[in-house]
């Protein structure tokens, strides 16, 4: 398993002294190999549950099996993606120093998420994840323009007073679980924390459970310590965006869910289901505001993230194994569906050299295979069938009347429909219309990693392989303990 981390943290260090033409080959070459290995565990994971590594530090289930594959498949996509985006970052000026720097922080950011993945340790977890603060930090101000760093000094302040709460609470679950596992390094372990959880005080449990989820949740960009993502995404490079959006929000979530677990013992963890609730429907409300008034395409799939967020927040605390079910296709779904956003309005903004939406008419004319990516891309993240993500979304509805959360389940879908509205208006908008540029001649290695993602959106819509299955049963577990894990 040590291969997963150790492979970028290498490679960052070695981007730094050879030929950028070099790195452009081998970073695509790196990571689809490290996505067959990532695969390959995942088969062995199929048959063990769990596996171990470095003294019990590292270990690997089905939850973060699933983590694993979405970051793993991201970075190769994003790897292609990169080679015709800082191509014309190049012939625009951009100094080559500059794109070596995107790679060193880019295989460090992927290095800590992976660590973070793979943590049994929670300590080592928490620091993983600052880590992919500090790499995220000089990637958001990578232009070094006023606005980026502005966004980039934001980001690292909201995010390190996060990171700074979320730390207390680990040390408040250090506490309790060392009463039963002695003052050792076993008593920051998941797998022997779960050993002991249905023995500890619940009441510190909670608020060291509160200090969690306002802690990791602001990396999340739960509602309202979100400020921060709108300037991040919108100032970092398109392929940075599309990492922090598809895969980064997707770790911190899963920080909050790993400490859920604990709780979730034997289904008891009535507290944080009730403050999931409310962070995941108070985020989606909140996004679909600034949706419907916003003018920044880049800014509007900020809150898109939001949105999605907080429908998977909302999936989780519904608890029952249909729901947990929803939620971990809503992560790949939103995943792989937000890249293929961010990549077509990449590829606009390669060539427009703005962000206004109101600026951009005629992509039908002007870039015609990144503007019908781009509309599939607006109708499949907004939940229409047959994308994968109206498979999530639905089923999450579909749990929420059957565990009667009907109410809350209608103002969710109140708000989807706000959200549909928003997407629809802006974004058709600048399919359609008369150009205002002439047509250009499209990047083929930003094109591509668009249809292998339209491919996976396409499959996961009308067909769910056994193996996701048999995992999501196996995830289910995990986070309810002993209850059943039949999807009902």
């Amino acid at each position: 398993m040590a291969i997963l981390v150790l492979t970028f943290l290498v490679f960052a260090i070695l981007y730094r002294f050879i030929n950028i033409k070099l790195t452009f080959f081998i970073q695509p070459v790196i990571t689809f190999l490290i996505l067959l290995y990532a695969l390959f565990l995942t088969g062995i994971v199929l048959k063990h549950r769990i596996i171990f590594g470095f003294y019990h530090l590292l270990f690997l289930d089905s939850l973060n099996a699933v983590l694993i594959i979405i970051i793993a498949s991201l970075s190769f996509l994003v790897a292609i993606y990169s080679i015709g985006y800082f191509k014309n970052e190049l012939k625009s000026g951009l100094p080559e120093n500059k794109v070596k720097e995107y790679y060193f922080w880019m295989n460090f950011f992927i290095f800590a998420m992976l660590l973070l993945s793979i943590s049994n340790n929670l300590g080592i977890l928490w620091v993983a994840i600052e880590g992919t603060t500090l790499a995220t930090t000089f990637l958001i101000s990578f232009y070094r323009n006023k606005e980026a760093v502005e966004a980039g000094w934001k980001y690292i302040i909201i995010c390190s007073i996060g990171i700074a709460f979320a730390f207390f609470g680990i040390v408040l679950l250090y506490f309790v679980s060392s009463s039963f596992l002695g003052e050792s390094l076993n008593a920051l372990n998941w797998t022997d924390i779960m050993k002991v959880a249905p023995h500890l005080n619940k009441h510190i449990l909670d608020i060291a459970f509160i200090f969690v989820l306002v802690g990791f949740g602001t990396k999340v960009g739960f509602a309202p310590f979100h400020f921060w993502l709108p300037d991040a995404h919108s100032e970092a490079p398109t392929p940075v965006s599309a990492l922090m959006s598809g895969v980064l929000l997707n770790c911190a979530l899963y920080a909050i869910i790993r400490i859920y677990a604990i709780l979730n013992m034997d289904g008891q963890a009535y507290f944080a289901n009730e403050l999931l609730m409310f962070f995941g429907l108070f985020t989606v409300f909140i996004a679909s505001i600034f949706i419907i008034k916003q003018n920044d395409y880049k800014r509007l799939l900020a809150y898109s993230s939001m949105e999605h967020m907080g429908i998977i927040a909302f999936a989780f605390s519904i608890s029952t194994p249909l729901a947990i079910f929803a939620a971990i296709l809503g992560m790949i779904n939103h995943a792989f569906t937000k890249s293929l956003m961010f990549f077509s309005t990449g590829s606009v903004l390669s060539n427009y050299h703005t962000k206004k939406i109101s600026d951009i008419r005629g992509l039908f004319k002007i870039l015609p295979f990144t503007a019908v990516f781009m509309i599939i891309g607006v109708l499949a993240i907004t939940g229409n069938p047959p994308f994968s993500i109206f498979i999530s979304e639905f089923l999450t509805l579909l749990a929420s009347f059957k565990a009667d959360y009907a109410l809350e389940g209608i103002l969710l879908l109140s708000f989807l429909v706000l959200i549909f509205i928003g997407f629809i208006r802006h974004f058709v908008g600048m399919a359609a219309g008369e150009p205002v540029l002439e047509k250009k001649k499209e990047n083929i290695y930003m094109i591509f990693p668009m249809f292998l993602i339209l491919i996976v959106i396409l499959t996961f819509g009308i067909y769910i392989p056994e193996d996701f299955k048999i995992l999501v049963t196996n995830i289910v577990v995990i986070v309810k303990g002993a209850h059943g894990s039949r999807l009902q």
